[in-house]
């Protein structure tokens, strides 16, 4: 890298990665501070050793506070998340405004080591015990061209501390990293005093194994690759062409679902649920960011509706049946079994539509012009301004068009494909086939 932005808090670990990039000459164009004001006097202590450092050596300080605290209560995430998210979003930032090309970060084997620890009790799976890497994209949301790396990833504490007393790099020690309170100081000081005591070498050994989870991850993640190829189409993830892809479905789709941000109980739950053989369509999971909805032929994962509806025009969520008023319009959705003298045909105002290929919770809104469907039965796609002339709907009836949306089937865009036209017609995709068990209809009142 020709410019580097070294991330500094004035601990050990970053001061030692501080003096050896500065010794390579030329590269170090920066250090970066974060004062999180979470220690009081100890937070300004570190930021005047980092700053009087680089001043001593002519290198530019950057440094950034934070109320962390407040942060992390305003968003509801842990102290933890609420460091990490600041601070390299400052980094980005910083390494943008002054031409760095990377961001150099402390890391070190026993941070490696912690991690994968960490990493296999919460279940991340091989690719969440594969370890760090020395380079990657900054992890800031818009700075992923901005690189990180990890100059220590390869060097153990004791070896960073002797390092630092060879050379007498000042530091200062952080005294809350003795306390238990965090899950990885507990590791650090409860756990890996017996790892040690069994293996003196242990952190090396970790750490060797996690470069070989790496490197069987990326083996996996081929043949994965290559099932979804077959299996997963727009939004729906075939089950029984998943199993028929490998003997290792299961592992496929538990990777499916964790890149989906589904834990592994939730993960857990569902595999049971798609083995268990029974009728679960309709069954949802939510992540952070997902909504997976079981269906007669597989899962459905799609954005979760609360996120995709903020991108949308004023629009409402239906959630279950029930009686709606919106945009000056009246409704009733009904969600029941389907039987087998069920008519398909309904009265004027009335649409009824497969459960499980429209299932709650999904979008009602104003129709907007480039909105397009596929007419049951037209065996094509038609716009829905072609549908309303068609049917010699006046203006004032075309400005009370309401439309039902699958989020899964649209991309946010001025043009969307339509579910249902409330009262009209539905699309091709939704209709009640003789596998149908569950359907909703919705009637105009």
């Amino acid at each position: 890298m020709n410019s580097i932005l070294a991330a500094v808090s004035g601990g050990i670990d970053s001061m030692t990665m501080a003096d050896i990039l500065n010794a390579r000459g030329g590269v170090l164009k920066g250090i970066a501070h974060c004062n999180f004001h979470l220690r009081g006097a100890e937070s300004d202590a570190d930021e005047a050793l980092v700053a009087s450092w680089a001043a001593e050596r002519g290198i530019p300080f950057y440094k950034a506070d934070f109320d962390t605290a407040s942060y992390a209560a305003g968003k509801g995430i842990s102290i933890e998340m609420a460091a990490r998210e600041q601070r390299y979003r400052f980094f980005g930032e910083t390494a943008r405004a002054v031409g760095c090309d990377a961001v150099a970060v402390a890391h070190n084997a026993n941070d490696n080591a912690e991690t994968l620890i960490l990493n296999m009790l919460r279940g991340a799976g091989s690719r969440g015990m594969s370890g760090m890497k020395e380079v990657s994209p900054l992890p800031a949301e818009g700075f992923g061209d901005i690189v990180l790396l990890r100059p220590l990833l390869s060097m153990t504490r004791k070896e960073i501390a002797a390092y630092a007393a060879s050379r007498g790099v000042p530091f200062r020690e952080d005294s809350t990293n003795a306390e238990c309170e965090y899950r990885r100081n507990r590791i650090r000081n409860l756990v890996f005093p017996v790892f040690e005591g069994i293996n003196p070498s242990f952190v090396e050994t970790l750490c060797a194994d996690a470069a070989h989870i790496a490197e069987v991850d990326a083996i996996a993640g081929e043949a994965y690759a290559k099932a979804l190829e077959s299996a997963f189409d727009g939004d729906l993830l075939d089950i029984d062409k998943l199993r028929n892809s490998s003997p290792h479905w299961k592992y496929f789709l538990f990777r499916f679902l964790e890149e989906r941000g589904l834990n592994a109980s939730q993960a857990d739950s569902l595999v049971k649920v798609l083995e268990s053989g029974e009728t679960v369509s309709g069954k949802r999971f939510l992540s952070d960011e997902y909504e997976i909805v079981t269906a007669p032929s597989g899962i459905i994962a799609r954005a979760r509706l609360d996120t995709f509806a903020a991108s949308q025009e004023e629009c409402v969520i239906v959630r279950a049946s029930g009686i709606y008023n919106f945009a000056g319009s009246r409704f009733e959705v009904e969600s029941f079994p389907r039987s087998a003298d069920l008519p398909l045909k309904q009265p004027a105002g009335t649409v009824i539509f497969d459960a499980a290929a429209l299932p709650f919770p999904f979008i009602i809104r104003k129709w907007r012009s480039g909105d397009w469907f596929r007419p049951l039965g037209l065996g094509g796609a038609k716009k829905l301004s072609d549908l309303f002339t068609d049917l010699h709907l006046s203006i004032p009836a075309k400005e009370k068009v309401l439309v039902a949306l699958n989020p899964g089937q649209n991309d946010g865009s001025s043009s969307d494909h339509i579910s249902a036209v409330l009262g009209l017609r539905i699309d091709d995709s939704v209709k009640v086939l003789p596998s149908t068990e569950s359907v909703i209809r919705i009637k105009l009142l």
